[in-house]
Formats: C-alpha cells, sequence, structure tokens
C-alpha cells in the first residue's frame, strides 16, 4: 500500500477512512472512565461536557504532536527526529515552568505564550546547531536534543525548588504529561492554534516530500530550503508550545505516529503528514482512555504521559539500535 502512486482520490479516500476511525476513538473514549461514572456520564451533563472536552484535548494534542514529528522527520531526513527527543517540549516545559514561577496559572494566554516562545527557542537553537553541522551528521539533532533536555530539566527543577507548594504541585502534574479537564477557552485556544499550525504544515508537504531526497536534490526542483524549513520551525513551535502548556510534556508520540503511517500507508508527506495528524490524534485519545480506566483497577490515574513513554521509549531504542548498527549488524 505505502508504494502505490498517490492520487487525489486515493488521499481523499485514505483521510475519509481515518477521520471516520478518529470520530468512532472518540465517541468510544467519551463512555470510558471510573465505574460509576462510565456510563452515567451520558445522563450527567455536567459530566458529559467535562469528559467530552477532554477527549477533544487529547485529539488536538495528539494531532499536533503527530503532525511535528511527521514535519520534523522529513526537514531534518532523520527517522529518529520528535519534539520530545529534540528537546523542543522540554524547551517549552522551561517557558511554561518560568511563567508559572512568575504567577501565570495553569492555563490561560500567558502560559501558552511562554510555552511557546520556550519551544520557538529551543527550535532556534537546534537550527543554529545544525547549520554549522557541515557533514550533516545524523547524531547532531540528537545530540543537541539530549542537552536542550538536560538544561531544561535542571532549570525545571531549580524553580519547583523555589516556588510556593501550590505551584509545585502545578507543575508536577503538567510536566508529567496529563491529559486533564481543559475550560472552553483553553480547549478552543488549543484547538484554533493546531488548525493553525498543521494547515502550515499540510500547505509545505509537497516540498517535504522532496527534502527526504536531500538539500540539493530539492533545491535543483525549485524548493526553497530556507524558507520552507522557517515555516515548519516556526508552526511546529506552535504546535508544541500548545501542546505542552494545555497537556504537559508527552513524548513519543511524534515519533511513533508518523511512522507506523509510513510503514502502513504512504511514504509521501502530501497523505503521510496529515494521516499522521489523525493517527496521532486518535492513538492519544487511547492512551487517555487507557489513563482513565486505570483508576477502577488502581485507584489513581496513570499520567497519560506515562503510557506514552512506556510504549514510545523501547520503540525508540529500537530505532536508534537499527540506524547505529543498521541491517546487517555493522557498526
Amino acid at each position: 500500500m505505502s508504494q502505490a502512486p498517490l492520487s487525489p482520490a486515493r488521499r481523499r479516500r485514505t483521510l475519509l477512512v481515518l477521520c471516520a476511525a478518529l470520530g468512532a476513538a472518540l465517541l468510544l473514549a467519551v463512555l470510558v472512565g471510573p465505574d460509576e461514572v462510565g456510563l452515567g456520564v451520558l445522563h450527567e451533563p455536567e459530566l458529559l461536557r467535562l469528559r467530552v472536552a477532554r477527549v477533544l484535548l487529547a485529539a488536538v494534542v495528539g494531532a499536533g504532536l503527530a503532525a511535528t514529528g511527521s514535519a520534523l522527520q522529513a526537514t531534518l531526513n532523520n527517522p529518529l527526529a520528535d519534539p520530545y527527543v529534540l528537546g523542543v517540549s522540554g524547551g517549552a516545559a522551561m517557558g511554561g515552568a518560568l511563567a508559572v514561577a512568575l504567577g501565570a496559572g495553569a492555563a490561560g494566554l500567558g502560559l501558552h505564550a511562554a510555552a511557546a516562545v520556550g519551544a520557538f527557542g529551543a527550535t532556534a537553537l537546534l537550527a543554529w546547531f545544525l547549520a554549522r553541522d557541515r557533514g550533516g551528521r545524523a547524531e547532531t539533532p540528537l545530540l543537541v536534543g539530549v542537552s536542550l533536555n538536560a538544561f531544561s530539566w535542571a532549570l525545571v527543577s531549580l524553580v519547583r525548588a523555589t516556588v510556593s507548594a501550590s505551584k509545585t504541585q502545578t507543575l508536577s502534574v503538567w510536566l508529567v504529561g496529563s491529559i486533564g479537564y481543559p475550560s472552553p477557552r483553553d480547549l478552543a485556544i488549543a484547538a484554533v492554534v493546531t488548525a493553525v499550525g498543521v494547515a502550515l504544515l499540510v500547505w509545505r508537504a509537497g516540498d517535504l516530500t522532496l527534502l527526504r531526497a536531500g538539500e540539493d536534490e530539492a533545491r535543483r526542483l525549485g524548493v526553497d530550503v530556507a524558507r520552507v524549513r522557517l515555516v515548519i520551525y516556526g508552526a511546529a513551535s506552535l504546535l508544541v508550545g500548545v501542546a505542552v502548556s494545555t497537556s504537559g510534556v508527552i513524548g513519543f508520540l511524534g515519533l511513533i505516529a508518523p511512522h507506523a503511517v509510513r510503514l502502513t500507508i504512504s511514504r509521501d508527506e502530501r497523505l503521510a503528514l496529515p494521516a499522521a495528524a489523525l493517527v496521532g490524534a486518535a492513538a492519544l485519545v487511547a492512551f487517555d482512555a487507557l489513563a482513565r480506566g486505570s483508576f477502577a483497577l488502581f485507584d489513581s490515574e496513570i499520567p497519560t504521559g506515562a503510557l506514552c513513554a512506556v510504549i514510545g521509549a523501547p520503540l525508540f531504542a529500537l530505532g536508534l539500535w537499527r540506524k547505529v548498527v543498521g541491517a546487517g549488524g555493522q557498526p
């Protein structure tokens, strides 16, 4: 299926199927929760409103992270690129933590803006290092990501040690990565920013496909590489910033969803990128439903970010092993 030529009809058909699958996941996820309110939520308007808002937020955040991962992998021509691995999520967390320390609440425009600025700063630093790596080594973005994450988490730890107990609790819940119950305003902000960001990435999807063949080949075919990267980095910063500010740091989803799409659907970014957004949305909705369902077993809710990491970290390690060692086992 992944090798079939991409036609407009096939693209529409595939995306319609994925939209239907996402719709089914959303409907099922609304029913998942603690035993006493799982099915009863349909008869409690306020509970239903809260549950729907949470499920929609999971879809919005999942779509943004997956689309960002797909775009970064194509832009950097690196299958291990992911906003969490590259330190972009860490930069957003750093910006958000500083905003909380300075008086911002657990939500609101100030926190969204601070997280987006932090994500943009991390992305700009990553781009600066990559521009000076003339050899184009695959390990460079990963090493930069390790450094950015180490610095970000160290600064966040310092912030947590100096703020009040209430702010420490806010940061603890936020940084572990958990889908909460957003206000209508925060859900609207996240949805609008994510829609704009994903639209920008899809707009450049054709250029991203050409970039996979290498910068020189893309330039020969008429791609303005610098302009494309500027759009991708800007959109990625917006998407990661709003995802982190609303749901904390959720890692590896931007790695898993794009690879699943390329393995099963298409490698052409004109289809792979929007498909990854839909798959990422459905996946995070499912992860969050599992997190809510865990309440019945443990009398507490497992953070959604932890579930993503439990599945995503081994897959990342496998991908890193295959890239470093190679399919033939030779370094």
